[in-house]
């Protein structure tokens, strides 16, 4: 089983430094950085998880966390938000927040990668290895 993620960043330089990060992890990835593109995708596919900059400038990214955990309620624990607000206190979220994992920006490839795994481990879903050596 391939593990799917989207991408929703408004920076295109960072996603292209996530997509390469995690494809380099054998996970396929797509990202976008339109919210309402990625509410798009995921009404037409499944994703495994989601990994979500809070600040967007369509839309905030906890707005659009809380409404995709409404409408697909199987999200909840598959969407890692991710800030540079070091004051982005998880005290201050609604609850369908506080379940969200936090990735706070600047973060390094390891800790990506360490928190995607965290992520994906929790919901019992491990990473496969591309066939071909990947």
């Amino acid at each position: 089983m391939t593990v799917r993620i989207l991408i929703v960043d408004d920076e295109p330089a960072l996603r292209r430094t996530l997509e390469r990060a995690l494809r380099n992890l054998a996970y396929e990835v797509v990202s976008v950085g339109d919210p309402h593109l990625a509410y798009e995708l995921l009404d037409a596919a499944d994703y495994d998880l989601v990994l979500l900059d809070i600040h967007l400038p369509q839309m905030s990214g906890d707005t659009l966390a809380i409404a995709l955990l409404r409408r697909w309620p199987r999200l909840a624990g598959r969407i890692l938000l991710m800030t540079g607000d070091p004051w982005a206190l998880r005290a201050n979220w609604p609850d369908e927040l506080r379940q969200c994992p936090l990735l706070v920006k600047p973060f390094t490839l390891d800790a990506l990668g360490s928190a995607v795994l965290t992520a994906l481990t929790a919901l019992a879903l491990q990473p496969q290895r591309k066939r071909n050596g990947g």
